[in-house]
């Protein structure tokens, strides 16, 4: 379908699925760096716990 033979209606369509699409990935990438950066803080956490406590004359 070329765009100069659609009608308004069409565009608009086009235009509103576009624009679903393009806040759907926006979506998946907030919750892909979500993801990452919760990973990270438990990796962080299971190092922590793995070093054990700090000695008194540390904190």
């Amino acid at each position: 379908m070329f765009l100069n033979q659609c009608t308004e209606e069409d565009l608009d369509n086009r235009a509103r699925r576009a624009e679903h699409h393009m806040n759907l990935a926006l979506e998946a990438r907030r919750w892909n760096l979500a993801q990452r950066y919760r990973f990270e803080m438990l990796a962080v956490a299971a190092e922590c716990d793995r070093r054990g406590p700090k000695p008194d004359w540390q904190s």
